[in-house]
């Protein structure tokens, strides 16, 4: 049996937002054995279920401890997918994917950014069908004011063992008060091309959106809440619901959301955020100041 994490719901990004364009260490050490457990903090899946994370990791490794940490949460946890935003070494990233026996993963080509968005895939269930790439990865005028000169949403393809197969679009969006209009325009170029690309496809846009879907006087994502017959976000009624919850919670705030289309409306068993400080007091300071988002899906058809 697998596990997945429990938690109620999410808190929102200062570090993704204030300090997202911050650089992070770029001299990882190997990770050491640490003393710390999640298992309070899960639930039992199936392998029938497919678990997607998306997981803000704040400039990743900010600590010396910081990659144990999340092979233990990894461990503990046990999901299928885990969609990655913040991480700042290449090598860091590749010394914790040799750490995590029977995983690969897909990081985005260094393009200038100390920012990285990444994939971590369990390979006994999830099967990569097409190999992670930038969108709108062009140097445009339109492209760099969506996602700025780096940081381009990263779409790769994945089927589980339960026969669901699946698009991921990884995203992390420009932060803070007045880039609300890049925002808006990330949103655009989004959904235009997954109306353009994959109108019948399951698609999922995860990953550290750096706004309010709940927003009721600027929601820059109001292109996708008026088109509901299309797209939902799973994460709705966390982010509407008590600040406890939310993935952020030194805001307090929940910025990092799953958006589905239609085809996998009926495949939602339940989405939560993972409340990891609440069985390690130090994780929002030693690992991310974000809390890890979860769904899990099964295949209805």
């Amino acid at each position: 049996m697998k596990k997945l994490l429990f938690a109620s719901v999410v808190m929102c990004f200062l570090a993704c937002g204030g300090g997202s364009d911050d650089s992070g260490p770029t001299n990882p050490t190997n990770p050491q054995p640490v003393d710390e457990n999640y298992e309070a903090c899960v639930l039992e899946g199936t392998d029938q279920t497919l678990e997607i994370v998306t997981w803000n990791i704040e400039n990743f490794p900010q600590t010396s401890s910081t990659a144990a940490s999340v092979l233990q949460i990894i461990a503990d946890t046990d999901p299928d997918v885990i969609a990655l935003q913040e991480i700042t070494s290449q090598s860091a990233f590749a010394d914790l994917l040799s750490e995590l026996s029977g995983w690969s993963g897909a990081l985005e080509s260094f393009n200038g950014s100390n920012l990285m968005l990444g994939y971590l895939f369990k390979n006994s269930e999830v099967t990569v069908t097409q190999a992670a790439t930038n969108l709108y990865n062009e140097q445009t005028d339109a492209n760099d004011f969506a996602f700025t000169a780096f940081r381009r949403p990263l779409l790769t393809t994945i089927t589980h063992t339960s026969g669901l197969e699946l698009s991921l679009i990884n995203i992390h969006l420009k932060c803070c008060d007045g880039s609300e209009d890049r925002r808006r325009s990330a949103s655009e170029l989004i959904k235009a091309y997954i109306d353009t690309n994959q109108s019948t496809d399951r698609v999922v846009v995860l990953g550290d959106y750096n706004d309010e879907i709940i927003d009721s006087q600027d929601n820059v994502f109001q292109n996708f809440i008026d088109d509901a017959a299309n797209y939902r976000f799973a994460t709705i009624d966390i982010a509407a619901g008590s600040n406890n919850n939310w993935s952020f919670p030194s805001w307090p705030s929940h910025i990092d959301n799953i958006l589905i289309t239609d085809e996998l409306f009926e495949d939602v068993i339940e989405t939560r955020t993972l409340k990891l400080d609440e069985c390690n007091n130090a994780y929002l300071n030693s690992v991310s100041d974000h809390r890890p988002v979860i769904m899990s899906l099964r295949k209805t058809n």
